[in-house]
């Protein structure tokens, strides 16, 4: 797999010289159906470069069959969000710092394939820095070089500490900073940061950004997956 993943890469890197598009998508959560409506959307084709924030998995109900999509389609990369790395954990027996666990019926989806999808998503980056734009699951800490965020905070941080503000608010870069993590019923749209995280699985939308036209596609949600009590 992670051969596969190096030609992956490579190939990523001649489509990008030929001006071909970029579509980066939000936090599929296992909702499948909409990832697969969202595809149709953008007319995504095999020419075209997807990138995936991560949190591929969890809470949703087809996390086995959006992984067994991303590891047949060669033009696709992904970043690791907290749901995978829950997921590499639990194979661990390791205890996480917010103290969550995978969810039980993520779990039982993957059951029979879980070392072979252990290996997928092993090979994942924390971020894909491209020309331009910067893709990660979370967020990062602006006030420090990239090379010294933890692999944490890269999945997790919505606010930085002492201010309480997101950490898109301190951000001065010039890349695009495309992320997902924190779910809003309407994407983040800033010069420098966009936030595609539209709560597909609390029946919200699921939601692209094409490059280099910068345009949003959305799709919504078929239904609610997982109830969640307030969100942005």
């Amino acid at each position: 797999m992670e051969l596969i993943q190096a030609a992956a890469y490579n190939n990523f890197r001649a489509m990008n010289k030929a001006g071909v598009r970029t579509i980066i998508f939000g936090d599929v959560h296992g909702c499948l159906d909409e990832l697969q409506d969202l595809l149709r959307a953008v007319r995504a084709g095999s020419q075209d470069r997807l990138i995936s924030v991560g949190d591929l998995i969890g809470k949703g109900p087809h996390s086995r069959g959006v992984l067994d999509w991303a590891m047949g389609t060669p033009n696709l990369r992904c970043v690791l969000g907290n749901h995978e790395r829950r997921f590499l954990a639990r194979k661990r027996g390791a205890e996480l710092p917010d103290g969550k666990v995978l969810d039980a019926a993520t779990w039982r989806q993957l059951r029979g394939r879980r070392e072979s999808y252990r290996r997928f998503i092993s090979s994942w980056p924390l971020w894909i820095r491209e020309n331009g734009y910067l893709v990660l699951h979370a967020g990062f800490d602006p006030r420090k070089p990239l090379l010294r965020q933890s692999a944490w905070d890269l999945i997790t941080l919505r606010r930085l500490a002492r201010t309480g503000e997101p950490w898109y608010a301190r951000y001065r870069g010039g890349r695009l900073a495309v992320f997902g993590h924190w779910s809003r019923r309407e994407p983040v749209l800033r010069q420098n940061a966009v936030g595609l995280d539209t709560g597909c699985v609390y029946g919200g939308r699921l939601t692209a950004l094409v490059l280099p036209e910068r345009r949003l596609v959305s799709v919504p949600a078929r239904k609610i997956y997982r109830r969640k009590d307030s969100w942005l």
